[in-house]
């Protein structure tokens, strides 16, 4: 769409590939130190860590309000330190349930147990936190450092053009389409990245044939703050304890069921387990996919979270690694990193270097609850219980699983 705004001039030697530089508007001001585009958490994120160190930063979402329909609920412990570094400490440890143990279940027996106390660090358990809550949290915290921070209702449009100090774009809000100039422009806008359209970066991977189904029902296990994974040859059900009473359940779908499947029946037939139907809370269903875009950096605009790499749900490592590229790239920032000097090339080699161990790991947990062949079950039952049972394989699997 940008496309047609960009005054395209000749590219000085040296510059990254994709960058359009422009004159600078004659007299024209920098208006936002970082203009974020995308009001999800790692945009937040980003703009509240900003913010705490005296920048002007502008955050614009197309949506109003906040939906209440989660589908991130963990926070692992790197997450919960970036949030911490928010000043969110307290209110996280208020209104979060801290999952500290998780159990591995087939028919009925127990096969292996994950303890999360020897984690290191401050946060040795996975914090079950609804999306939602998470976001109003980093609302209300950018809204008290900058009462004018977040524009909602805004749609970006497009890049008109970049020079060594500034960026300019358009974005649509209610008084029309406005041109905006700040010194650093972030695309957190998510899968369908609006951003990373404009840049012309390739978004390369593919879906994966896992899908899902999940529900928040009322806590009816007696687990309370443990997780369980029930390991069926129909297919994987995972069930984790949430704030106020309620609990959620991820069923990955098996042969022939579709997400029309009922999910109390699903849940019971594969558990045992009852669910109070007529008390759901959230019922919706879920694709999985591995993708990672070629380029999170052209001169000064950057890609963040979803919007930078896709990873599956299961695992909840997409949150956590987006929340590690807001907390990086706020170093960056703050410590004067430009477009030229190579620290933010050092940066996108991590991120998607994460991105793609985060996918791996992804594949891998999907893989060890798809369907399969009952009889082959009790076999991969004993190699779970066998790997359970050495302390150092155990520790290894819970750091890997808490990304810590």
């Amino acid at each position: 769409m940008a496309g047609a705004y960009r005054q395209a001039v000749q590219k000085p030697a040296g510059l990254p590939a994709g960058l359009v530089m422009t004159a600078r508007a004659k007299g024209a001001k920098i208006m936002d130190g970082a203009a974020i585009i995308g009001g999800g958490p790692v945009g937040l994120g980003l703009a509240v860590l900003l913010a705490q160190q005296g920048w002007t930063v502008r955050v614009f979402e197309r949506r109003r309000g906040i939906s209440a329909h989660s589908r991130a609920i963990g926070l692992h412990p790197p997450a919960q330190q970036v949030l911490a570094r928010a000043g969110l400490a307290a209110q996280l440890a208020e209104q979060g349930t801290a999952i500290r143990r998780g159990v591995g279940i087939s028919n009925g027996r127990q096969i292996a147990e994950l303890d999360f106390s020897s984690l290191p660090g401050p946060y040795p358990y996975v914090l079950a936190l609804p999306e939602h809550q998470t976001m109003t949290l980093l609302r209300d915290r950018l809204r008290e450092l900058d009462p004018q921070a977040l524009a909602e209702g805004h749609e970006f449009h497009g890049i008109e053009g970049q020079s060594r100090e500034s960026i300019r774009f358009t974005v649509a809000g209610p008084g029309g389409v406005q041109t905006r100039e700040a010194s650093w422009l972030i695309g957190a806008d998510g899968v369908q990245s609006s951003v990373r359209a404009e840049l012309g970066a390739g978004f390369r991977g593919r879906q994966l044939p896992d899908r899902y189904l999940m529900g928040d029902f009322p806590e009816s296990t007696g687990w309370s703050q443990t997780a369980a994974l029930f390991i069926e040859s129909q297919g994987i059900v995972e069930s984790f304890p949430l704030p106020q009473g309620l609990r959620r359940w991820v069923a990955r779908l098996g042969r022939g069921q579709s997400v029309d499947t009922d999910l109390p029946t699903l849940i019971r037939a594969r558990t045992g387990h009852r669910v109070d139907a007529q008390a759901c809370t959230m019922r919706s269903s879920f694709a999985t996919a591995n993708r990672r875009a070629t380029s999170m950096v052209q001169g000064r605009a950057v890609l963040l979270g979803d919007a930078a790499h896709q990873i599956s749900p299961i695992g909840g490592q997409g949150m956590c690694l987006g929340l590690i590229g807001a907390a990086q790239l706020a170093e960056l920032l703050a410590s004067g990193a430009g477009p030229e000097d190579g620290q933010l090339q050092q940066f996108q080699a991590r991120q998607l270097k994460a991105a793609r161990q985060a996918g791996l790991k992804a594949h891998l947990n999907m893989a060890l609850g798809r369907p399969v062949a009952p009889w082959l079950l009790p076999a991969r039952n004993l190699l779970f219980s066998a790997a359970a049972g050495n302390r150092t394989v155990r520790d290894t699997v819970a750091r890997s699983f808490t990304m810590t």
